[in-house]
Formats: structure tokens, sequence, C-alpha cells
């Protein structure tokens, strides 16, 4: 069973045994608190939530931007918000009744989640969190999905929260659940799981 609803204290519990914690904290609490933020704790990824998954590309790529001296403050930020698109692609009960607006409906293959959720989660960081608009971060959240975005990060910062978020990714994937990952097929919306 997939624990969706996850406490920030167990997961920043298990970070702050690293030494690199506090500067990473530092740049990325606003937004760990933030309640838009917490509802990507009921949003399906994997076999994880997106909110868990971000917190872990995000620190991913802070270590990775410490060792390839880049930007790590980017790094964090466009990692933690790389998946922040605004409605989930993958059914819930619990997210259906908290947040019954936040579930996608089916679409056309080019619009599938894989195709289109970066270039949504660069337009909705902005909106949410418009203190945090730079360059280097919308051009790292819109080309984290490359080659599938076919253009390729412009910045060091974007080929290091690509990477790290592939890297995140394969842990957790089953192979034969790539077609549905990337959005190319996905389980029909049953009402029949909708309790009214």
């Amino acid at each position: 069973m997939i624990k969706l609803n996850i406490d920030i204290e167990d997961i920043i519990a298990v970070l702050k045994k690293n030494k690199y914690f506090n500067e990473w904290y530092s740049y990325v609490k606003d937004i760990l608190e933030s309640p838009e933020f917490q509802k990507r704790k009921l949003y399906l990824h994997h076999d994880d939530s997106v909110y868990h998954h971000c917190i872990s590309v995000s620190f991913e790529s802070y270590l990775l931007a410490s060792k390839l001296h880049a930007d790590k403050r980017i790094c964090a930020i466009a990692g933690l918000l790389h998946d922040f698109y605004p409605k989930a692609w993958q059914f819930t009960q619990e997210l259906y009744e908290k947040h019954p607006d936040a579930i996608r409906t089916k679409r056309s293959l080019l619009k599938m989640h894989g195709f289109v959720h970066a270039k949504e989660a660069a337009k909705n960081y902005q909106k949410y969190y418009p203190n945090l608009i730079d360059k280097k971060i919308t051009n790292t959240i819109k080309t984290h999905m490359f080659p599938l975005t076919i253009v390729p990060p412009r910045y060091k910062e974007g080929w290091i929260v690509s990477l790290a978020d592939k890297i995140i990714s394969f842990r957790t994937i089953n192979i034969k659940s790539i077609p549905k990952l990337l959005g190319l097929s996905s389980p029909q919306f049953k009402t029949s799981k909708i309790n009214h």
C-alpha cells in the first residue's frame, strides 16, 4: 500500500542526517510548507507521491550541483517544483474526496502527461511562487523531461535536475508501467470508484 499522506517531519528526519541538509532546507522550506505544495502528498507518482518524489529529486539535484559546481539554490528549487503540475493524472479516492477539481481527465496522445506536465509545472510554479520566477528555474522545469520534450535544457542546472529526476524515478519504476508513466496509456477514470 502506498502511503500518500506523508508527514514532512518523517522526510526531514531522514534528510537531517545529511550534513548538507540545513542549506538545502533554507532554499525550499517556504515551498514545502505552502498549502498548494502540500496537496501533492495526494498525487500519485510511480509507487510514491509527487510530494515525496519532488523532495527526493530536489535533494539529489542539490547534492549533484554541489559536486558539479552548479547553482545549488536553483537546483534545489527547480528540483522541488519540476512536477508541480496543477492536475493529478492518476486517480485516488482520497484526492477526489479532498480536491475533486485536481484530477485530470483523459487527453489525446500528444497532450498526455509525459508530454505536457513539464510545461504545465513551469506555468504553475510561476502562478503560486511569483517571487521565485527565474529564467534558469523556468527552463529547468520545462526541460526536465528531455528527450521526451525534444528541447534540451539550456543550463547546467537543467541537466542536473533532469538527471536527478531519472535517477530517482528509476529507483521506483516498474518496467511494465512505463507507457502509463509517460502518459501514453492510462487507467480509465472509473466513476464506480467514487462514493457519492
